[in-house]
């Protein structure tokens, strides 16, 4: 083998192991955001646990709830739009967000803030059921 043969050689097991060591570090940072979305899904804190203020908020019609996401994530009252996003997809008020005018605390878990905002949604659904 000649000199050139040994050093493409050292090469390519350089690059094959830098290619392993950065894959590792992907699926390892990766792995953790999913944990912590996952755990933040069931187990919810507040935005902020001693901030008691009110925020009113509007929701229309035409909202998404990923539109309504950023809107409760701009005023403070959720701290991550996508985690709320997934929060409401996961709970068991799904598709049920009413439009109307809310008022609103950062010191709500994201489930109290989505069942404040489907209440409206329920009670309808309750009347034209009797």
């Amino acid at each position: 083998m000649d000199a050139r043969g040994v050093g493409l050689g050292i090469l390519d097991t350089i690059v094959k192991g830098f290619l392993v060591i950065v894959c590792i570090m992907m699926i390892s940072k990766y792995a953790s955001v999913a944990y912590d979305y996952g755990y933040h899904i069931y187990n919810q804190t507040p935005a902020s646990q001693y901030d008691t203020r009110t925020v009113t908020i509007s929701i229309t019609d035409s909202m998404s709830v990923t539109e309504i996401a950023e809107l409760l994530e701009n005023r403070g009252l959720v701290k991550d739009k996508n985690l709320f996003w997934l929060q409401e997809r996961f709970s068991e008020y799904h598709g049920m967000i009413a439009p109307g005018t809310y008022d609103l605390s950062p010191s709500m878990t994201p489930d109290e803030i989505i069942g404040i905002m489907c209440a409206a949604s329920i009670e309808a659904d309750k009347e034209a059921a009797e």
